[in-house]
């Protein structure tokens, strides 16, 4: 019997002779698990970076109390919750106040005043105070500002600082001490427009006739899982006040496991590549292996040990491959949660800094995935050499399988088929499931159906050949057909592109989406303010260089009581102005639509929600609003003009009496003068209510911004997979090299030139680049035609105009690499070749 150290000392004999394959193979699991790593860790790590940005600027409670429009005072007292402080860590409660700075005479600065005890204030969001003077008892006129803002306004402890608190009519000058600096932590870190400053509560809650009040309730649980139940209690305490979650966990793990989701998926890219390349090497290495097999066989061992030995190998590459894998997939991690944080969109002064978060079973699951990932792909090879008798493995005299390719080309096409089909799935659960399954489907098939289609494209340039290169040419097409490893590159060359394609054209939609999106609004500045009513409006108009203003009332995720489903967005719209700020495309005349809207519960919505929901005009939706369920009848049409597409649109007074609306949701305003002038004009008018503000422009400069950071994200897998795809070509073509060794002897021996064989090797590598590159954009367009499936996206943009690049780019790397071969073949020795068996 053979022993085992036998076996362990050939397998990594075997592993370390051929250097380059073995790079490859675990290179290609590297990636792999890497990808993977990083995939189902980002969830975690973006999910820390969220909730930790938002502490940071916040705080750590996890329940909120505050007003609402329904609420009888802006101001309540703590009692209520304090009935439930053997439950909490700490209650405390805040009075927030906007204040104005005047360090020179044409410069204002808004302050954001928070009342309350400087303790509370550590507690929640901690800083320490830098520089003190008489800062305790903390009462009176006291503010604790923060060191940037004392660095910038060159301010000290003990100097006077004056602020104008409230607003038009209302206005009041007062005169603080400024006693504390703090640190640029908790309260006072960030790079907000406006200043924070703390000031103590019974000062503001005294100066608005609301002694013993407070604005809004911090509370921190002993036990976090008890929050539902507590905001229950108190919601029920708090009849007319918002009490609610600062950390919506559930919602943010929704968000980040659909974000992991989406880049698994694109790591399947990487993991069909790298099981390409495993299978097509574990073939090579099997098929090098016949020999020696057919000696341990005929000398006693087993099929089984046989099995071992080369299933041991690839283990071994797993093992290898894995571990290192682990490693990168941190790299890979940071660089995701990197890009993700220039993403993630927060209110004024919040920051997102990358965060990498993982466990032990990240590390675990990645592991096994490689070792699991490279015993998948190279069970195959494996089990069909033990099926050789050791007859024909000694005598070389193995039956040829004539069946597989035919079986390969129908199962091919029946692939290709059920991928197409995939495209035309309804149903909203399984598209993103049927989708996947589709691209990998169309990647499957097209390496099922190289052979077959190599052969019919050989048939071709053998005609074409023979008019351009002669004889030469003749031959280099002919060598295609049978030339498994050069079949190989055709395949990885036609999966990167394929991916390549899809990528870049995914990434083309969203510009072109952005692009039309702000094409179809005609608005210069968007503004969002708590209060915006009609008085915020006249305000605006009486500014230089507003043209018009629009108040925009707006609720988002209404239920329809007699679906399963919600509309995303309802607006109530002033038919009178609506197409004044927007391009709304419609069948029907749209001003007469808009005028039926005002006759009765009507609603408009996009062709994407009518499909959605199989609706026809006539038909009733009951939306669940404040006021209750109502009845709204479609009566007609429109097409997606913003990025959300699922809309719909009603009167404006139906609007407001359904949802109890006070106030706009957004204000949209046109300028006669240059929009970022404007603006600046609007800031200093509404200076001490603080509202959002920003220009069209900017707007779409950040979406812009924001897709560049998602396509670099795509295209970082679609990189890693033709990474693993180059190096198998390059391997590959070596191999069809030392394979061809003789044959290639022979030709010369026969009266073939040196430079007769560099041609014809390069003719190879131009037909292979042409078919690979062909083939490619094939599966790229019919995978953007999934991917528009899957998406429910009626405009599919192929950019046909840049196929010819794709071809071009795929013949370049396959003459590239075939350059070392060339070289190769160029010096080959007659007489060694000839001998070589």
């Amino acid at each position: 019997m053979i022993r085992l150290g036998i076996i362990t000392k050939f397998i990594v004999k075997s592993i370390l002779e051929k250097k380059l394959r073995t790079f490859l193979i675990i290179l290609a699991i590297v990636l792999s698990s890497g990808v993977f790593f990083a995939s189902i860790a980002i969830s975690g790590s973006l999910e820390e970076m969220i909730i930790k940005g938002i502490r940071d600027s916040i705080g750590d409670a996890d329940i909120v109390i505050t007003p609402t429009e329904k609420s009888s005072s802006p101001y309540f007292y703590m009692n209520k919750a304090e009935l439930y402080k053997d439950r909490t860590e700490y209650i405390i409660g805040e009075i927030q106040k906007n204040a104005v700075y005047k360090p020179s005479g044409n410069e204002e600065v808004s302050i954001n005043l928070t009342g309350a005890a400087i303790e509370d204030v550590q507690t929640m969001n901690p800083f320490t105070i830098e520089q003190q003077h008489n800062l305790y008892p903390f009462e009176g006129r006291k503010i604790v500002i923060g060191k940037s803002a004392a660095e910038k306004y060159q301010l000290k402890v003990g100097d006077s600082l004056e602020l104008e608190l409230g607003e038009g009519q209302e206005i009041s000058r007062q005169k603080f001490t400024i006693c504390g600096i703090g640190s640029s932590t908790g309260l006072f870190k960030g790079a907000s427009k406006s200043i924070a400053a703390v000031v103590p509560r019974d000062f503001l809650s005294n100066m608005n006739n609301a002694r013993g009040k407070v604005g809004a309730v911090y509370i921190k649980l002993i036990q976090p899982e008890e929050k539902q139940e507590m905001i229950q209690l108190l919601s029920d305490e708090y009849k007319d006040y918002r009490v609610f979650e600062l950390f919506p966990l559930e919602e943010i793990k929704q968000e980040t496991l659909m974000i992991s989701a989406i880049f698994l998926m694109l790591s399947s890219i990487v993991f069909f590549m790298s099981i390409f390349i495993i299978y097509s090497s574990f073939k090579v290495i099997t098929t090098e292996k016949l020999p020696i097999i057919g000696t341990f066989r005929s000398i006693g061992a087993t099929k089984r040990m046989t099995n071992y030995l080369l299933l041991g190998e690839s283990i071994l590459y797993g093992i290898v491959g894995g571990i290192l894998g682990c490693g990168v997939g941190v790299g890979i991690l940071y660089l995701m949660s990197q890009a993700l944080s220039k993403m993630v969109n927060g209110s004024d002064g919040m920051e997102f800094k990358a965060v990498i978060q993982f466990s032990g079973a990240n590390f675990v699951l990645a592991f096994l995935m490689a070792v699991i990932l490279c015993f998948v792909s190279s069970i195959i090879p494996i089990l069909k050499v033990s099926k050789i008798p050791i007859k024909d493995i000694v005598l070389n005299s193995g039956p040829k399988n004539t069946k597989r390719r035919k079986l390969w080309m129908i199962l091919g096409i029946v692939f290709l088929v059920i991928a197409f089909a995939s495209s035309f799935i309804t149903s909203n659960d399984l598209r993103p499931i049927l989708g996947s399954a589709g691209m990998l489907l169309t990647l499957t098939a097209i390496v099922m159906l190289v052979p077959n289609i190599t052969s019919i494209f050989v048939k071709i340039f053998e005609t074409l050949y023979v008019f351009i290169f002669g004889n030469i040419g003749i031959l280099a097409a002919k060598n295609l057909r049978e030339n498994q490893n050069i079949i190989n590159n055709i395949s990885m060359l036609a999966i990167g592109i394929a991916c390549l394609l899809l990528i870049n054209t995914a990434s083309y939609d969203n510009v072109i989406s952005i692009t039309d999106q702000f094409r179809n609004s005609l608005y210069d500045i968007e503004m969002y303010t708590q209060k915006g009513d009609r008085n915020i409006e006249k305000r605006l108009l009486s500014i230089e260089g507003v043209q018009e203003v629009y108040g925009d009332y707006e609720t988002y995720g209404v239920e329809l009581a007699d679906r399963n489903d919600r509309i995303s967005r309802i607006k109530g719209i002033d038919k009178s102005k609506i197409l004044n700020f927007w391009n709304i495309e419609m069948n029907k005349d749209s001003q007469d639509m808009f005028e039926r809207l005002d006759e009765g519960r009507n609603i408009l919505i996009t062709n994407t929600l009518k499909e959605k929901l199989n609706l026809k005009e006539g038909d009733l939706l009951k939306l669940k609003l404040k006021s209750g369920e109502k009845e709204y009848k479609v009566i007609g049409f429109f097409e997606d003009f913003a990025k959300n597409k699922n809309i719909g649109l009603i009167s404006q007074r139906f609007f407001k009496a359904d949802t109890q609306s006070k106030y706009y949701s957004t204000i949209y305003i046109k300028t006669s003068q240059n929009p970022e002038n404007v603006l600046k004009k609007i800031e200093a008018e509404f200076i001490r209510l603080k509202p959002y503000l920003q220009t069209k422009s900017k707007l779409q400069e950040e979406y812009m911004n924001s897709n560049q950071q998602v396509t670099l994200l795509m295209s970082g897998f679609s990189i890693l997979a033709i990474i693993i795809g180059v190096f198998g070509v390059l391997n590959n073509l070596l191999i069809s090299f030392l394979v061809r060794k003789r044959a290639l002897a022979v030709f010369k021996s026969i009266g073939m030139s040196k430079v007769q064989t560099v041609k014809m090797i390069f003719i190879e590598a131009l037909t292979g680049g042409a078919i690979g590159g062909l083939l490619g954009v094939m599966a790229g367009t019919l995978m953007i035609v999934i991917l528009a499936g899957t998406s429910n996206s009626k405009d599919i943009h192929f950019p046909i105009s840049s196929y010819l690049l794709y071809v071009v780019a795929g013949v370049l790397l396959m003459l590239i690499a075939s350059i070392i071969p060339a070289l190769k073949s160029s010096k080959l020795d007659i007489v060694s070749s000839i001998k070589l068996e």
